[in-house]
């Protein structure tokens, strides 16, 4: 007669089986720790790749921008369980016998594509469009920001540019519209006209004394009408009529140069010509990007190049602001559907 299985030992099996049977399926928390977990290793890679680029720039090497184009994580799950009874023997007096095997393997695969060709001159070369800069100000975004990182000139009042210092009536005018932009009295509207949609800046009067120098001071800045509140906003070097504000607006290329002013060469990079001189040195840097030999203990981004560490301080946080602020247009240089292009995909391990 066989031994069989003691209601106890009958249980315990189930159990086993019941085990095995839960662990055949992915558990649904692995979504947010992926989603987390490879969004942070993206992000901090896209810093990284950013601030490479404003370093190579320096040193009068050429960009290279390498996207990730799609990340796939897939997940296979198994398991399997037995349980088996026999006759006791003198030899052997198990007479339960129970085994259980799983499997799991998890295999992401990233996808990179490179930033060439059309996309290249679309993301790098072609200028910020001016209705872009209004667009950014009507939004929120700060004007000292949008426009000291973005343009070369306002109605030909010249900006900082590759360490050449600007005229001062470029920053008095973007602090004046800055005050204006605070107090709500900024508007942009897109009208529709026969030669194309066009872009119109409005000042909104108020009785403000404050505010009305402020105007006051910005229309003689710009050379504009005094009893103007609306004016086209165009691109170019110098306005076709007292009420229109050109705009020379910068390329991404444009805007990661004059970011490599900020970069602090070694001396014997400096002594050996390894990079450029600026022209001047008493321009505004809009971000200081530390060298050393070391890395740093705690930094907002850093890369090593030409074996020297190049870094972002975490407590800059004007350089920060700037630096994320390029990221952000970036995203916006990216528009319409990509051309096919190489791309190189490399499973994760």
């Amino acid at each position: 007669m066989s031994a069989l299985p003691t209601p106890r030992l009958a249980s315990a099996m189930l159990g086993v089986v019941a085990v095995m049977a839960g662990c055949a399926s992915v558990p649904s928390g692995r979504v947010a720790a992926d989603r987390m977990d490879y969004g942070q290793v993206i992000a901090e890679s896209w810093k990284r790749q950013t601030l490479f680029n404003v370093v190579r720039l320096r040193y009068g090497d050429a960009p290279v921008f390498l996207d990730v184009s799609s990340v796939i994580n897939s997940y296979s799950v198994g398991g399997k369980a037995t349980a088996s009874a026999s006759f006791p023997s003198v030899t052997d007096p198990n007479v339960f016998g129970l085994g259980a095997e799983g499997t799991w393997s998890n295999t992401p695969t990233v996808t990179y594509q490179p930033l060439i060709g059309d996309r290249f001159t679309r993301s790098l070369l072609n200028p910020i469009p001016p209705s872009a800069v209004f667009q950014m100000l009507q939004a929120g975004w700060p004007a000292d920001l949008v426009m000291t990182t973005g343009l070369n000139s306002i109605n030909g009042l010249r900006n900082d540019s590759y360490g050449a210092v600007g005229d001062a009536g470029f920053s008095e005018a973007v602090d004046a519209i800055a005050r204006i932009q605070r107090t709500g009295g900024l508007g942009v509207r897109v009208e529709a006209r026969k030669d194309g949609s066009a872009v119109v800046m409005m000042m909104r009067r108020d009785d403000v004394e404050s505010l009305r120098d402020v105007r006051r001071r910005l229309r003689s800045l710009l050379g504009v009408d005094d009893d103007a509140t609306e004016f086209d906003v165009t691109y170019g070097l110098l306005p076709r009529n007292r009420r229109e504000l050109a705009l020379l607006t910068r390329s991404m290329l444009e805007i990661m140069l004059n970011l490599g002013v900020g970069v602090e060469l070694p001396r014997a990079h400096a002594e050996d010509g390894r990079a450029p001189a600026w022209r001047n040195a008493g321009s505004s840097v809009p971000v200081r990007i530390r060298a050393g030999v070391t890395p740093p203990t705690d930094a907002y981004a850093m890369v090593a190049y030409k074996d020297h560490w190049y870094w972002i301080e975490d407590t800059d946080v004007a350089g920060k602001r700037t630096f994320t602020f390029l990221m952000i247009l970036f995203s916006l240089a990216e528009t319409g559907q990509p051309p096919a292009a190489p791309v190189v995909t490399v499973p994760s391990r």
